[in-house]
């Protein structure tokens, strides 16, 4: 594991579930001692059998951990450390489905200084949000990408649906690139985040802003690799290409909503695309408040 952020990206992944260091390593049949040097990168010697072992504790594929080690950049991780307003954002963000190629983009934005205090004011919100300043999904979600009770037979029928959609309002975009952006970051790994939830989301040339919608589904539809995979409420998010740090904490306020299951169940029951574009603006100020 020498030369890649194999320790650092266990830990932002056991974050992300919301599992200790010291139960982590009770699972693992490892001491915390141990397991906090693995995390700190003062580790390097790690059986294969381990990194599966570790891979399967924290719910991703043994594909998925060291991809996203190898993209975890020692630049990243130092401003991450440093930043914790900004590393609560990308923990979140990795519950709606962060990926590998998503650390890259977040790399070369803390690479440039500008960007870099655009992803610190973004991180800043985790702080403001307790007195109630902080900017909310109202800026960013779409009434007319509320719908309710769509009948969709797959996932790619559920991609050309909202591509359709958004393409109405958002002249010059291409509703074909919408759905090749949407499909590429799926073949990463899909969104899915359980519980009947999937946030697919996406950088698309000549988005200005990010764009948000949220669905529900008349019936659960195969969404992962595995037909047990199902999902019935999607919410959308598509950024501006080259601006993954307006992507990051938008990502992670979809993710704290749908790891609400209060939330859920209102957003379940909503019967039009009002009262879901309503439900979605009136938890998101409440959870965040």
């Amino acid at each position: 594991m020498q030369g890649i952020a194999f320790g650092p990206t266990i830990r932002l992944l056991r974050q992300a579930k919301g599992i200790s260091l010291r139960e982590l390593a009770r699972q693992l049949g490892v001491s915390p001692a141990f397991l906090s040097q693995i995390e700190a990168g003062r580790q390097h010697k790690i059986p294969r059998a381990r990194i599966v072992q570790v891979a399967d504790m924290l719910g991703v594929s043994e594909g998925y951990l060291l991809g996203t080690a190898k993209q975890v950049h020692p630049d990243l991780i130092k401003f991450l450390s440093e930043t914790p307003e900004a590393a609560e954002f990308m923990v979140s963000a990795m519950r709606g489905g962060l990926s590998a190629e998503d650390f890259t983009q977040l790399r070369e934005a803390v690479s440039d200084r500008r960007r870099r205090a655009t992803l610190l004011r973004a991180g800043s919100v985790a702080a403001r949000r307790r007195n109630g300043s902080a900017n909310g999904l109202d800026g960013y979600l779409d009434s007319t990408l509320c719908l309710a009770g769509v009948g969709v037979q797959s996932k790619g029928r559920l991609f050309q649906r909202f591509a359709k959609l958004l393409t109405k309002k958002r002249k010059g975009v291409s509703a074909d690139l919408v759905v090749e952006r949407l499909e590429r970051r799926e073949h990463l790994s899909p969104t899915s985040v359980g519980g009947g939830v999937a946030i697919p989301h996406a950088f698309v040339p000549d988005i200005d802003t990010p764009v948000v919608g949220a669905f529900t589904l008349k019936r659960s539809i195969s969404y992962g690799t595995l037909d047990a995979e199902r999902v019935k409420t999607v919410f959308f998010l598509v950024g501006r290409e080259g601006r993954p740090e307006d992507h990051l904490p938008i990502l992670a306020r979809i993710a704290r909503l749908c790891s609400t299951p209060e939330f859920l169940h209102v957003f379940g029951t909503a019967k039009t695309s009002r009262e879901i574009y309503k439900t979605i603006l009136a938890w998101d100020k409440r959870i965040s408040s």
